[in-house]
């Protein structure tokens, strides 16, 4: 009898939300780990983390975390509030310091990551490089320091991107601004997995979960997001079923050379074009030191 694929194993999900996308400043105000375990109802961790800066408001209107209402719900500077469901089903708040909150974040995935688990991420390398730089700030042992390292990440943005590239969000009608979030075009109207008009205009999750019929609990959630990450990898393996060939090593290689090649080519395209651009880091799935400001492209191609 032969093994069990990585995907028909328990796999954990995560993601963040944060203060902003400059990865440089960025920190964490909200994060979630959910274990997701066939045939079980997902179980969730989740932290909200008082991040020790002023909430930017453009990041608050997503998340709806802004600086005096994290204040007025952890009551402590420098300090978190964990939830998670224990052995009984009973919810349970605890309130612990915000490095501890990193750590048991950091050891969870490298928990995941040393027994060979699927670790799935949407956009992998901005939440990872976020995590790893949080790390740095509340001296954290990284993922990168960690015996089994960085492995085993499954982005389902990467493999997505990978298969159907052409896909088009935007079909430019007269008076659409891409750059400005502004379409008059009806957005997506489908590419090889045929979606019967999502009307998507981009590649973010809720768009792609869209596109391949996800419910999706609610956007700028930590656990929802991570959750919808899940499930829309599922339906990436069936549209993609030589992907769920793969053992998990290799399909974490393929993703390396993927995003990289991604990135090139954007980069070409935005030469050719005359459009100034960051980089377009393909790093994956942790920017490196040279381009850890570039990811404003890297999260839109």
């Amino acid at each position: 009898m032969s093994a069990p694929k990585w995907h028909d194993l328990p796999l954990v999900a995560f993601d963040t939300e944060t203060t902003g996308i400059d990865l440089a400043e960025a920190r964490i105000v909200t994060a979630a780990i959910v274990h997701m375990t066939p045939g079980q109802r997902p179980r969730a961790m989740r932290w909200l983390i008082d991040p020790g800066v002023e909430i930017p408001d453009e990041a608050a209107a997503i998340h709806g975390w802004t600086t005096d209402r994290i204040a007025q719900t952890i009551g402590r500077p420098g300090w978190a509030h964990r939830t998670m469901v224990d052995s009984t089903g009973k919810t349970v708040t605890s309130l612990i310091p915000a490095h501890a909150a990193v750590f048991e974040i950091t050891a969870q995935l490298g928990a995941a990551m040393g027994r060979e688990a699927g670790v799935v991420i949407q956009n992998a390398a901005y939440d990872l490089t976020l995590l790893e730089a949080e790390n740095g700030r509340y001296d954290v042992p990284t993922l990168s320091s960690r015996p089994a390292g960085v492995t085993g990440v499954v982005d389902p943005m990467v493999i997505e991107k990978q298969f159907d590239p052409y896909r088009k969000a935007c079909y430019k009608a007269a008076g659409c601004n891409p750059e400005e979030s502004h379409h008059e075009c009806g957005g997506c109207r489908g590419g090889k997995v045929k979606c019967g008009g999502c009307g998507s205009t981009d590649r973010k999750l809720e768009s792609l979960c869209g596109h391949y019929g996800v419910r999706h609990g609610g956007a700028h959630d930590a656990a929802d997001d991570a959750v919808a990450a899940a499930r829309l990898l599922r339906k990436l393996l069936e549209a993609w079923p030589q992907v769920a060939a793969w053992k998990l090593a290799t399909l974490h290689h393929h993703e390396v050379a993927w995003r990289r090649e991604q990135m090139d080519g954007l980069r070409s395209f935005f030469d050719r074009v005359g459009k100034d651009h960051d980089g377009c880091c393909g790093a994956w799935p942790l920017h490196d030191d040279a381009c850890a400001g570039a990811h404003r492209q890297a999260v839109a191609a």
